[in-house]
């Protein structure tokens, strides 16, 4: 069963010129299924004016963000394990790396709550440290 869902998201990257936080406040559902928990919901933040879903799994060791509509790519964060990520833009397609440091994640039956730390690396250029946090309660 699908619960609606009140998900906050929280982003920091530690860019070389200084903290880049971001924030968003949105509505979206959350159900469990052979034991994943799954957060879908759908945006226009990152590309105005053209909507994106995103899928969010999580299970206890790897965390995959599916975003697709006005920008595709397929995040996957897995503790100690470095991933190779194509980043798709309007303006083309950027590599990315990212090494997961740790993974935290914390459910309730009416709220779940999850850490990723990472590092990135843009084009061959470390981004260095770099954090998501999700919080999403049942509305």
């Amino acid at each position: 069963m699908e619960d609606n869902v009140r998900i906050t998201l929280k982003g920091q990257q530690n860019i070389n010129t200084g903290e880049e936080p971001i924030e968003m406040q949105l509505t979206g559902k959350w159900y469990t299924k052979n034991n994943k928990e799954y957060i879908l919901y759908n945006d226009t933040h990152i590309v105005e004016n053209s909507e994106t879903r995103t899928r969010i799994t999580i299970n206890d060791t790897i965390v995959s963000i599916i975003r697709t509509g006005g920008t595709n790519t397929h995040l996957i964060f897995e503790k100690g394990i470095t991933h190779l990520i194509p980043y798709e833009t309007p303006f083309g397609i950027i590599n990315m790396v990212s090494s997961t440091k740790d993974i935290q994640c914390h459910r309730s039956s009416d709220s779940l709550e999850l850490t990723v730390s990472y590092s990135l690396d843009v084009d061959n250029h470390d981004m260095g440290p770099s954090s998501l946090y999700l919080h999403a309660t049942k509305l």
